[in-house]
């Protein structure tokens, strides 16, 4: 029995350590009508993604307007956000979309400072915002459940813990 409670542990943490939304580039192009997805470092400090790594200020905005993990719905607002408020990442004259929809990255080739706050998913990365903590959280409690000593158990008395009259003294 503990291996299995084991095994659902890793079955939990493992998923964490490389949760993606690989879907999100496809889902930028489809929904601006893009002629090519664009990259993830449109977002992320590099192609690979990753829990933490959303840093360009453009990635930061969209969070900041809703954007959450494997969520092509909140993605859609955030890009309509975008578009509607002509938000301007760079501060080049040239609005993130258009920047898009021209090929270019709507970061702009400077390093711009942001001030918004850092989210912890995207292309290669994962969750909901605390997802991750919270499914490394539950890992932990059930691997802390499975190796709780459980009370001693009366033969003949299924499923009924012991009373300490009752357990035997080995």
């Amino acid at each position: 029995m503990h291996a299995f409670r084991l095994l659902l542990a890793a079955a939990v943490i493992a998923p964490a350590a490389t949760w993606a939304t690989p879907n999100f580039p496809a889902s930028i192009a489809r929904d601006l009508q893009l002629s090519g997805s664009p990259a993830c470092t449109v977002c992320h400090a590099t192609n690979d993604g990753g829990a933490g790594t959303v840093v360009k200020p453009f990635g930061k905005y969209l969070v900041s307007r809703g954007l959450v993990p494997f969520d092509e719905g909140s993605l859609a607002g955030a890009l309509a956000a975008a578009a509607g408020e002509r938000h301007d990442s760079d501060g080049d004259g040239l609005d993130d979309i258009d920047a898009l929809k021209q090929g270019l990255d709507p970061n702009g080739s400077s390093t711009h400072a942001s001030t918004l706050e850092d989210p912890s998913f995207g292309c290669s990365a994962a969750g909901a915002g605390a997802g991750p903590s919270i499914l490394l959280a539950a890992a932990g409690v059930l691997l802390t459940a499975s190796l709780r000593r459980r009370p001693a158990r009366v033969p003949g008395r299924p499923g009924r813990p012991a009373r300490a009259s009752e357990r035997p003294r080995w």
